[in-house]
């Protein structure tokens, strides 16, 4: 990955997304071609956590004070969330919520839970508001209004390091199926130096990293260590990938959790008909949308691959009488799923060419009089070009865009 690729640049050539001085720094408004990319992202990581008996649940922006209070969001995490709303006739402060699982632990709380249902796997692609500070923020790779690939797993302890184990098979599927390589795995150990930062014993954060290491060694997954780098409420293994500037950005993480399920009296009757704790543990392979899509972005030059390319199929009419069969082709290739753009633009052919580049289609047809009169033409992939008729387009076309499969 070339230092020189900035995704900001990248997201104004191909119009992924833009921000305004009205809407507020660091919340971005997704054009039509970025909600393409978040779209194939989340249809791909949907289907792979389906496989893996996941369950999908939905949850509200905002919650009461109590809620945080209560998880130690408040005392660990405030300053770095929106300030509380509160109403003349409701003496409760409400907040944009940081994070997903003060929510997630509700969902588990709302049914009596036995330990043949364990483990439990409760996903969300959830948007959270986080007040980062102006100075920090970054395009899509900081920024204060994000939806994460989010999920809870709610655990037998004793079944937590085989469990951790699959999530950690999840991740190094889903970076192959994107193409990506040159991450490392980091376990992020609590500062004993600093006990009052993090939530429960010494004893359980101890157990807990050896956990995470065992799992991380028997996977022969590489990785080093960072102390003082843990979440409040236990450690984790966060994946680490340099950016096209150079900084390393924390992409994803696997955290093991055993302080929040005390906290919100969480339980779960095991074999022995007693109540149990659970532990649970935080996971988002893809992290998120927003840092995930400026990562891809710089890494691939914008370049996506055909499933994740926003244009799949470029339509370039000639001139004004080759509209009609351009638009009857985008009809076909819309039938079949396939994002197709047709350019009707004003100018030379050449500069609507140079148009097309920034755009980064997965393919380029220029369609002009012999093109519609005889029904063949060429289509310019990224590294290759082909002859093919009217026929035959969708069918050369389907096989390259269509979206990975991965068991």
């Amino acid at each position: 990955m070339s230092k020189n690729y900035d995704h900001r640049q990248l997201a104004d050539e191909m119009e992924i997304f833009f921000f305004n001085e009205q809407i507020g720094a660091g919340l971005p408004v997704w054009l039509p071609n970025g909600v393409a990319i978040r779209d194939s992202l989340e249809a791909f990581v949907k289907n792979l956590e389906h496989l893996a008996g996941y369950q999908r649940v939905s949850s509200p922006h905002v919650a009461k004070s109590d809620l945080y209070e209560i998880s130690g969001h408040l005392r660990a995490f405030q300053k770095d969330m929106f300030p509380p709303m509160q109403w003349p006739e409701d003496q409760s402060h409400y907040y944009l919520k940081p994070m997903n699982c003060p929510h997630h632990h509700k969902v588990f709380a709302s049914s009596l839970r036995s330990y043949r249902q364990l483990p439990l796997r409760i996903a969300e692609y959830g948007q959270v508001y986080r007040y980062e500070n102006s100075g920090s923020l970054k395009g899509l790779s900081r920024v204060r209004g994000l939806c994460q690939n989010d999920a809870h797993i709610y655990v037998d302890p004793s079944e937590a390091k085989a469990e951790i184990k699959s999530v950690l098979d999840m991740h190094e599927k889903c970076y192959a199926a994107l193409g990506l390589k040159g991450y490392r795995y980091r376990l992020s150990k609590h500062d004993p130096k600093r006990m009052m930062d993090f939530d429960g014993e010494q004893e359980l954060w101890l157990k807990g990293e050896a956990i995470l290491r065992e799992c991380l060694i028997e996977k022969n997954l590489p990785f080093f260590e960072a102390e003082g780098e843990a979440a409040f409420y236990g450690p984790k293994v966060d994946v680490q990938m340099k950016m096209g500037s150079g900084d390393e950005e924390s992409i994803a993480s696997v955290q093991l959790d055993f302080n929040s399920a005390e906290k919100f009296d969480l339980n779960f009757i095991a074999k022995s008909g007693q109540n149990q704790r659970p532990w649970i543990i935080h996971r988002a392979p893809l992290g998120s949308h927003e840092r995930f899509v400026a990562l891809l972005l710089e890494y691939y030059n914008g370049q996506l691959p055909g499933w994740l390319s926003p244009v799949q199929a470029y339509l370039l009419p000639v001139s004004e009488d080759q509209i009609p069969f351009a638009k009857e082709l985008e009809k076909k290739l819309l039938a079949k799923n396939i994002r197709v753009h047709v350019d009707l633009n004003q100018g030379s052919l050449s500069k609507r060419i140079l148009f097309a580049h920034r755009l980064r289609p997965f393919a380029k047809i220029v369609l002009g009089p012999k093109e519609v009169s005889s029904g063949v033409f060429e289509i310019q992939l990224r590294d290759e070009k082909k002859q093919v008729s009217a026929e035959r387009l969708i069918e050369e076309l389907q096989p390259l865009i269509s979206p990975v499969e991965v068991q």
